[in-house]
């Protein structure tokens, strides 16, 4: 992902799969889900907010035993 991308607050599905670690399939499995916040402005276009994504992330963390 470019250093110019990472500024940006929203993310389409592919930089949104970098950005978590994840396959584009993955997200699209969240998605489908409800695990994590999109905003879908146009049939084609689907954008996640870093920050949603940060808080998506936290809750699925497995904490280790005594956390």
């Amino acid at each position: 992902m470019t250093t110019a991308l990472m500024n940006h607050e929203w993310l389409r599905k592919g930089d949104a799969a970098k950005y978590c670690g994840v396959s584009v399939r993955t997200m699209s499995d969240w998605q489908r889900l409800r695990l994590v916040r999109f905003s879908k402005p146009s049939r084609r276009v689907c954008l996640f907010r870093r920050s949603d994504l940060d808080r998506a992330l936290d809750r699925m963390a497995i904490k280790a035993v005594g956390e």
